[in-house]
């Protein structure tokens, strides 16, 4: 598709195998490729699509798809995932010579398989547990010999007004809005039962 602004292309993942590219030609990249290659040099190339995979910091081209003249968009399939990939939009000459006037960005698309890490970790939400640190987490064996250690049933961690629980949302009372006669009379009662915490709401 002829723009006049900068020559363009714009790289998107659609699954693990197949991403999809939308990209804009300028008219001043024809008119440089022409006064590179020759007046009709860009009617006698053809548009081509170039993809490249991106290992240990190095790029190795994998795929070359020529495309239609009149084309702003394509998608293109793959044979895995979980890769890191970019592509060149440009044109090829008679002679086999490519010129890229067009970078995309660079994409990752997903694994298409399960993941190896088989680990299992058990979080326990009666502690206050920072779940962004693995260290953190016990494993099913600590998990295990906790249990037998605690046999005897405990409260939920919620009823002890003791303790802060972060995990846990904030249970507010209002008793200026309360006026029924039946829950005035049992206020102070809910209050005991349940641990509760109540204070005027500012």
């Amino acid at each position: 598709m002829l723009g006049k602004e900068k020559s363009n292309i714009v790289l998107m993942v659609q699954s693990a195998k197949r991403i999809f590219c939308y990209f804009n030609v300028s008219y001043v990249t024809i008119r440089e490729f022409e006064n590179r290659y020759g007046e009709s040099s860009w009617k006698n190339s053809k548009p081509v699509i170039k993809v490249y995979f991106v290992e240990n910091g190095i790029a190795k081209e994998t795929k070359t798809i020529f495309i239609d003249d009149f084309a702003n968009n394509w998608y293109i399939n793959m044979d895995r995932g979980d890769k890191d990939i970019f592509i060149k939009l440009g044109r090829v000459l008679p002679d086999n010579t490519f010129y890229a006037f067009a970078v995309s960005n660079t994409v990752t698309t997903p694994r298409s398989y399960e993941s190896e890490d088989t680990s299992v970790y058990f979080v326990d939400l009666s502690q206050n547990v920072n779940i962004n640190s693995k260290s953190s987490l016990p494993t099913y064996e600590e998990y295990k010999n906790n249990i037998k250690k605690h046999r005897e049933p405990k409260p939920y961690p919620f009823m002890n007004a003791n303790k802060k629980w972060n995990g846990y949302p904030k249970i507010i009372i209002n008793t200026d809005y309360c006026k029924e006669d039946f829950f005035n009379r049992y206020f102070d009662e809910v209050i005991i039962k349940y641990d509760l915490c109540s204070s005027p709401i500012k």
